[in-house]
């Protein structure tokens, strides 16, 4: 490879093969250009040179786009997206409006649905909520597989799905957030899909309680749905092994918060979600990555995601780990060992899906189990559950308020314990 002088290459400079900061870290790909912000950033952490096997190629400069600005806090903005992104300046795709019009017709259908149904059934409203899930899971795996095949995103259309997925969990939260992993679960080629559809019902659900406005609340959707889209361009092999990656292959797999937002820049996005895509693994403490910034240096969506992209991954299986319950990746977060998160953001994980988190299953002292169904706004220990076996005068699953006292949680069930309930309920 030729090694090139980071001072001496130009604003849009472009070359006919990849360009890498060492002989694995990929920094562009071919025929990308060079940016400004990239170059400063690159001085900012100590490189001095990159290395290619490509020559560089002439472009005409009016052709470039224009140099985003280094990111900073002062960066972070709401860009207006349906001003910026019009119909004139996004070419309409037939197939991707259509997934999105089949989108909004499953979710207007299980509205109704849901309505039709009695306050008391709460099963028959996850049941259909299962299928807003579904639909989203396979809405997502249609964008990823459009960019692979097509190296395109709308920011436009995913933006319309975010809205539609954000007016569904306005009422219908509580149902979602039931639909987790069991123990056991595969981990397959839909790894990413999963995680991203997850951290993204997670993230809106903190976003709504900090009450953020609409618009903010949608680029964060956008932004959770497509943290991980930078792994695209990484061998599969590096993030479906069954074992510990080696320190050369981690720092491999660490580059995909560059190439997500070398992505989503590629494609428009407003520069905010760029900026959240490229922090969800900075840290608080500093010891997170690409640049190790802290504190106030990290955007807000930046915080966010990096407390629901770990919430999710704690909680959901693993080819190299032992999945844990939800409860006890909730007392993982409140740990928050070396202050790794922000405490707001946690504090709203909590208030918002409970200590012990809605879908999980507790163990309660008058010897009854139940499942967590519903968040309790005055004390997040105390969630609303529904008594396994049991029905009530409708003949449904008997719902109640824990408690201090006969109704009190004394501990969430073990993974074992929860799969041997699953099993006798099915008989």
């Amino acid at each position: 490879m030729t090694a090139l002088k980071i001072s001496e290459i130009n604003e849009g400079a472009t070359y006919s093969a990849p360009v890498y900061l060492d002989s694995q870290f990929l920094l562009l790909d071919e025929m990308q250009p060079f940016s400004a912000s990239l170059k400063r950033f690159l001085v900012e952490w100590g490189f001095k040179e990159v290395l290619t096997e490509g020559e560089p190629q002439e472009r005409l400069r009016k052709s470039m786009p224009k140099a985003k600005p280094a990111l900073n806090a002062s960066s972070f903005e709401t860009v207006d997206i349906n001003a910026v992104f019009n119909d004139e300046e996004e070419p309409k795709d037939r197939t991707a409006i259509e997934t999105n019009q089949q989108l909004a017709e499953v979710i207007e259908k299980a509205q109704k649905e849901i309505a039709a149904l009695s306050e008391y059934d709460i099963e028959g409203k996850i049941a259909v909520s299962g299928n807003v899930y579904n639909s989203f899971k396979d809405y997502i795996s249609k964008i990823y597989t459009r960019f692979v095949t097509h190296r395109e995103l709308k920011i436009g259309l995913l933006s319309e799905a975010v809205q539609i997925l954000c007016d569904f969990m306005k009422n219908n939260r509580k149902y979602l957030l039931q639909i987790n992993p069991l123990p056991g679960d595969k981990i397959d080629k839909n790894f990413i899909v999963n995680h991203s559809l997850r951290s993204t019902i997670y993230a809106l659900t903190i976003g709504q309680n900090l009450r953020m406005p609409n618009l903010k609340l949608v680029e964060l959707g956008v932004a959770a749905l497509l943290h991980e889209i930078g792994q695209i361009r990484l061998p599969p092999q590096l993030y479906l092994t069954d074992r510990r990656l080696l320190p050369n292959e981690r720092q491999v797999l660490m580059t995909h918060t560059i190439l997500g937002y070398n992505i989503l820049k590629e494609n428009g996005f407003p520069l905010s979600i760029q900026v959240g895509v490229f922090e969800h693994h900075e840290r608080e403490n500093g010891k997170g990555y690409p640049r190790k910034i802290s504190g106030n240096q990290i955007s807000l969506y930046g915080k966010i995601l990096s407390v629901v992209c770990s919430f999710e991954a704690i909680s959901a299986p693993r080819h190299y780990k032992e999945m844990k319950s939800t409860h006890e990746a909730m007392i993982e977060m409140l740990k928050n060992q070396d202050k790794q998160y922000d405490d707001t953001v946690i504090k709203a994980l909590v208030q918002s899906v409970s200590l012990f988190p809605i879908g999980g299953y507790v163990f309660l002292a008058n010897g009854k189990v139940a499942q967590v169904v519903d968040t309790n706004g005055i004390d997040p220990r105390m969630p609303i559950v529904q008594i396994l076996g049991e029905r009530d005068a409708n003949g449904f699953p008997r719902t109640i308020q824990t408690n201090s006292d006969k109704f009190k949680i004394i501990r969430a069930l073990t993974k074992n314990e929860i799969a041997s309930v699953l099993k006798a309920l099915k008989k």
